[in-house]
């Protein structure tokens, strides 16, 4: 089946930017993964077959989104100073080396106050990139139960943020 990347657009676009936006609790982050979705299916060869183009592009959508996030918790980690204090930029504004600081404070609380087995997890794909599979095998649990930890993890530390004022 060939895929028409007009009609995907026009019934799909909204949908997959709210799923977006709930998986990142960022909007604009969302829009633009939302773009970059519908652009890689437009890059697919013409000989691509997909049998669902609407799963496909939510598989697209949720690995960039996967991406993202990890990006910027590898980001926050490699920030870190050996003496423990944030890297700041030499161009930054005290202002926005101090908004910096607070978000950092905010996620590592967040991650902080996870439940144990929750963190772990969350750790284990954010931090060492592990698949849910191989997570499920090194905890000797099963891949649902990772993707409802990660899930978990995910909504309390947007929810941590937003009480926190950081969203």
């Amino acid at each position: 089946m060939s895929i028409d990347l007009k009609v995907l657009f026009e019934r799909h676009e909204r949908e997959v930017r709210q799923f977006l936006r709930r998986r990142l609790g960022n909007g604009a982050d969302a829009a633009d993964l939302s773009q970059e979705a519908f652009l890689r299916v437009a890059g697919l060869k013409a000989s691509s077959s997909i049998a669902d183009p609407r799963s496909f592009l939510f598989t697209v959508a949720a690995n960039l989104a996967r991406d993202h996030l990890r990006r910027l918790i590898r980001h926050r980690k490699f920030e870190v100073e050996p003496s423990g204090q944030d890297a700041v930029s030499e161009a930054a504004t005290p202002e926005e080396t101090l908004l910096a600081n607070q978000r950092d404070h905010v996620l590592r609380r967040a991650i902080d106050d996870l439940p144990e087995k929750t963190r772990a997890i969350f750790l284990l794909y954010y931090v060492e990139n592990l698949s849910y599979r191989q997570i499920g095998d090194k905890l000797s649990i099963s891949t649902h139960t990772v993707e409802y930890h990660l899930r978990e993890a995910l909504a309390r530390c947007r929810d941590h943020a937003r009480r926190s004022g950081a969203l």
